[in-house]
C-alpha cells in the first residue's frame, strides 16, 4: 500500500492485469449495459467466461467473472461496489478511488490497466498487442483486455453504441460523454478499425448477440 497525501487515502499496490499471467479462457463474453442487450443474456453460451462493463455488474441475469471499471463516480456505484466479489480490473487514473470494502470483496483479485498515449484512430490502426488504447469506450478497452489475456473468440452483448438509454430504462449520467451519444456514437468510427484489425489480422472471432452499431456479425454457434 502507498500513501495519497492528497487525498489522505490509502491506494492500494496492484498488478497490471497485462503483467498478471492471467488466463480468462478462450471464449468471452463482453457484457455492456445497453439496452438492445436485455433479451439475450440467457443467449450466452455456458462455456463463455464473461466481463460486465460497467454498470453491467448490476444486471441480475448476468453472473460476471470479471468487472471492468472506468468510473467510480457514478450514484448507481456503490452499490456493486459493495457486493461483487470477484475479479476487477480498474482503468489507472482510477485507483485512487478503490475502496477498502472493494479490497475486502475481492481481496488479491483487483487489478488495473494502463492506458497507450497513442488512442485509437479512424483510419490508422496502431498495434494493440501488449497495451491498451483508449478512445472508443469501455467496451472497447475490455476488447483489448480480453484480447491480451489469451482469448480467441469474444462475444458482445448490450454493446449497442446508440443512444444513451441503459438495459433498466435509466440513462447514463456522465456530462462528458452525453454530447458523444446520438443515434450513433461518435466512437463508432475508432471501434470498427480496431475490430476489423483483430478479426483480418489476427484472426479473433468477435460477434454479437444484441443490435450494434459496429460492423459485426451476429452470433451463430458457426460464427
Amino acid at each position: 500500500m502507498i500513501l495519497d497525501t492528497k487525498n489522505n487515502n490509502i491506494i492500494p499496490k496492484l498488478t497490471n492485469i497485462l503483467d498478471s499471467g492471467f488466463n480468462l479462457g478462450e471464449k468471452v463474453c463482453i457484457v455492456a449495459p445497453g439496452l438492445n442487450g436485455k433479451n439475450h443474456y440467457n443467449e450466452i453460451p455456458d462455456d463463455f467466461s464473461i466481463i460486465a462493463v460497467n454498470k453491467a455488474i448490476l444486471i441480475n441475469e448476468v453472473n460476471p467473472d470479471w468487472w471492468v471499471i472506468a468510473h467510480t463516480d457514478n450514484t448507481w456505484f456503490n452499490l456493486p461496489d459493495k457486493k461483487f466479489s470477484g475479479i476487477r480490473v480498474y482503468r489507472d487514473k482510477i485507483v485512487p478511488s478503490i475502496t477498502k470494502t472493494a479490497l475486502e470483496m475481492s481481496k488479491d483479485k483487483v487489478y488495473y490497466f494502463d492506458l497507450e498515449k497513442e488512442p485509437l484512430q479512424e483510419k490508422v490502426v496502431f498495434p494493440v498487442q501488449g497495451c491498451i488504447r483508449y478512445g472508443a469506450s469501455v467496451s472497447a478497452l475490455s476488447v483489448q483486455i480480453a484480447l491480451n489475456v489469451g482469448v480467441r473468440e469474444i462475444l458482445l452483448c448490450g454493446v449497442d453504441m446508440s443512444g444513451n438509454q441503459y438495459w433498466d430504462n435509466s440513462e447514463n449520467e456522465d456530462p462528458n460523454v452525453l454530447h458523444l451519444h446520438g443515434e450513433t456514437w461518435d466512437s463508432v468510427k475508432r471501434f470498427n478499425p480496431l475490430l476489423q484489425y483483430m478479426r483480418n489480422k489476427l484472426n479473433i472471432k468477435i460477434s454479437t448477440l444484441s443490435t450494434s452499431k459496429l460492423d459485426i456479425p451476429f452470433y451463430t454457434k458457426e460464427s
